[in-house]
């Protein structure tokens, strides 16, 4: 009979197994950093997850990846169970068996007490995500608050990781957060800046990060401040001449949080980015956390000075998406949930195809069914729905869903060029053009991100894509004609020959 391996044998030949079978954008984000052997006994391998949402999502989505992984290189089947270190029992010396229970599956188990092992790496997950967006967690939950969550941090409490709605809109930033928070300081996600719209959750990323670091390093010194505060605390100190303690306060930190960095830019005081630039360098330079927040990429903020938009992307840039539909509606269900309103799927499903623009403003169309709901003393109906969000569908036009397929299609045909053609790698004029179009038109009318156009086009980089609708948006602006093209080439996508 073959001896059984060794779990960190087997981990790593399931890693190259792993490796080759899956996207590098899944294996890099969600496998490899994210899942750690903890022991491998009469055909069971458990592995150790660092938060619950990874439990359950990879439970969900790459559990028969894992087990054709382990029999590959076993060959023979095997079990496999995921736990979570931080909710869960988790076995220390000296081996002796003691039966744990699994939560969820509430299953007795039989493992070896032993000490976790230390992550085998932990790469960059600067790559993109394609994977369908999921509701990650039923509850929201908040982390505890250390003795270093200070009225001066300014952490909100309520924003922490375990109630922020995970889905292909912002998947990455998360991805890239976590990866911040559980180790502050590495050198590729230092500053990690994260960008997108108003109402779309940077500032509960950012303050998650802070919370999740404070409960990971209580020893930590940590600021969360807007970039506002920031200008008007430094002209304060000014006038009071007391720079020094000002700066004292922010370098000798341990983690910056600045919301809404794109501020900076906008002030007229010199001096105050001049301290911004000094500070930033003096955190870097020993290793210190710097999360940035804006609503903009770095290159695209006004008068701010090259050496810090340069500074701002040296280390980690992520972006949130508005959410999709599906993020929509289990943004809904999770709120739905957490106050006990009865109201059903078809409404649901009617808010989220009407409230698309931030999350902001589909709470505020939730607050207003929940308030109708509450003085009418009724649950919640689609008459109910429509009537309490009217203000904000009146006037719109009716929601029109289309394919990538049907897109790519209109496109080909009006170009006369193959799907092939569209899909494939030629860069000749007569093939570039109507690509990028079907890029563009799929970001117009659909609500797919960047990176998931990208997958869609022959797994391009989200960056191709960004550059695609870029040009046809000036080719737009610049020529009338061919703006009036498009403009037909999106009427025949949604309505046909209509």
């Amino acid at each position: 009979m073959m001896k059984e391996m060794d779990v960190t044998s087997l981990w790593i030949g399931m890693l190259a197994q792993l490796k080759q079978a899956l996207p590098p954008t899944i294996y890099n984000t969600w496998i490899e950093p994210s899942l750690l052997p903890y022991s491998y006994e009469n055909n069971q391998l458990i592995l150790d997850t660092a938060q619950q949402f990874l439990r359950t999502y990879l439970s969900k989505n790459y559990l028969e990846d894992l087990k054709q992984a382990a029999l590959a290189v076993t060959g023979t089947p095997t079990e496999i169970k995921l736990i979570c270190s931080a909710k869960e029992p988790i076995p220390t010396e000296p081996a002796v068996a003691e039966t744990i229970h699994i939560k969820d599956t509430g299953e007795p188990q039989s493992v070896a007490k032993k000490e976790p092992l230390q992550p085998l790496s932990l790469r960059d997950t600067a790559n993109t995500i394609d994977s369908a967006p999921d509701l990650l967690i039923k509850e929201a939950k908040s982390l505890p608050i250390t003795e270093n969550t200070t009225p001066e941090n300014q952490l909100d409490a309520s924003y922490t990781f375990d109630n922020f709605i995970v889905g292909n809109s912002n998947r990455l930033a998360v991805a890239k957060a976590f990866a911040v928070a559980d180790a502050p300081g590495r050198k590729e996600f230092n500053p990690l800046y994260i960008y997108g719209a108003s109402g779309l959750g940077k500032t509960h990323l950012m303050h998650a990060i802070g919370h999740r670091i404070l409960e990971k390093f209580p020893h930590m010194r940590l600021r969360s401040i807007t970039s506002e505060d920031f200008v008007n605390e430094f002209i304060k100190c000014i006038q009071d001449k007391n720079t020094e303690s000002f700066r004292r306060q922010y370098r000798n930190i341990d983690v910056l949080l600045v919301d809404d960095i794109q501020f900076l830019g906008r002030g007229d005081k010199d001096s105050s980015k001049e301290e911004f630039f000094h500070t930033f360098n003096k955190l870097q330079q020993d290793k210190k956390q710097i999360v940035l927040t804006s609503d903009r990429p770095p290159l695209d903020i006004e008068r701010m000075e090259e050496r810090l938009r340069s500074r701002f992307q040296s280390g980690s840039v992520a972006w949130i998406d508005p959410p999709d539909l599906e993020t929509r509606t289990a943004i809904l269900k999770t709120w739905a949930e957490k106050i006990h309103l009865s109201i059903d799927n078809e409404s649901i499903n009617y808010i989220a195809a009407n409230v698309s623009e931030n999350i902001r403003e589909l709470s505020g169309a939730f607050n207003n069914i929940q308030v109708l709901a509450s003085a009418e003393k009724a649950p919640v109906t689609l008459s109910m729905t429509q009537r309490a969000i009217r203000y904000l569908v009146n006037n719109q036009e009716e929601k029109k869903y289309v394919s990538t397929d049907e897109i790519i299609n209109t496109v080909c045909q009006f170009y006369s060029v193959t799907y092939k053609d569209i899909m494939g790698k030629k860069k000749t004029k007569d093939i570039a053009l109507p690509r990028q179009i079907a890029m563009y038109l799929c970001r117009e009318l659909t609500e797919h991100t960047y990176p998931h156009i990208g997958t869609v086009f022959g797994g391009r980089d989200h960056t191709t894509v960004m550059h695609a609708c870029s040009k046809i948006s000036q080719k737009m602006n610049e020529n009338d004609h061919f703006k009036e093209s498009i403009d037909k080439l999106k009427q025949h996508a949604l309505h046909g020959d209509n």
